[in-house]
């Protein structure tokens, strides 16, 4: 266990030195670490048959991507709330944005994974396409619309693998992040902030209340199914413990 704790937190700390850009801190808000997507990562890289060093290279070089997705999402949702916010400093998340996804290519490329670039890329599109729907109220039914945060969620990590032959990891993966966002969409909605997620549901559904019932009944249904799954595989029940200290910071 401590060995799963100290690989976590060492590839945190390395992608937060890649991320520690002098310009950009002095002007935009710091980077969104999704921490139970690096520890998911880890752990499933663990079962690749992979040398530390090449996890933590993985591990930091998806998260730049996720990163950079997480980055330029942030700038859309903002540009219709913060009519005060300056130009420049959009801007500058949005080249931040761009930085990151530069960075995820260069350490990429220097170990020549063209396999592996090429099927990020079809995650990152398989996002950007969920996206597209999802704030665009495009979905008939509910249950199109969780297929799309889980697919904006995992896609990457689901990505990943397929590419390390780590199959038995995508459920318990989907299940995990797509609780994650629901409840993230939730605490918006509650605080009156923009829930793309709650708006798309509610858009279907015609009532708020309704929408709060469907959003609480698929984060039960997430929670029972990954607490299955942890029955079943004992292998990997030990991430857990990284989880839950993760989603309490």
């Amino acid at each position: 266990m401590c060995d799963i704790y100290g690989g976590y937190a060492g590839i945190r700390e390395k992608l937060m030195v890649k991320l520690r850009h002098p310009y950009f801190i002095n002007y935009i808000e710091e980077p969104f670490i999704d921490e139970e997507k690096i520890a998911l990562l880890y752990g499933a890289l663990k079962g690749a048959n992979l040398h530390i060093e090449q996890i933590e290279h993985y591990v930091v070089t998806i998260m730049l991507v996720q990163i950079a997705l997480d980055t330029h999402e942030r700038v859309s949702n903002k540009a219709g709330e913060e009519a005060n916010e300056s130009h420049k400093r959009r801007q500058l998340t949005v080249l931040a944005g761009d930085y990151y996804s530069g960075l995820y290519y260069y350490l990429l490329s220097m170990n020549r994974d063209i396999v592996l670039i090429r099927a990020l890329a079809e995650g990152i599109k398989e996002i950007n396409e969920h996206k597209i729907m999802l704030y665009q109220k495009a979905h008939k039914t509910v249950d199109d619309i969780m297929e799309s945060v889980v697919m904006i969620e995992s896609a990457l990590l689901q990505k990943t693998c397929d590419h390390f032959h780590l199959a038995h990891w995508k459920p318990f993966i989907t299940y995990v992040l797509g609780k994650n966002r629901l409840q993230k969409e939730c605490e918006l909605h509650v605080n009156k902030q923009h829930s793309p997620v709650f708006q798309a549901v509610q858009g279907i559904v015609n009532d708020k209340a309704d929408a709060e019932t469907v959003m609480n009944g698929w984060m039960m249904k997430l929670r029972k199914k990954e607490n299955q799954f942890l029955e079943n595989h004992t292998d990997i029940s030990e991430i857990n413990s990284v989880l839950r200290d993760t989603s309490k910071t």
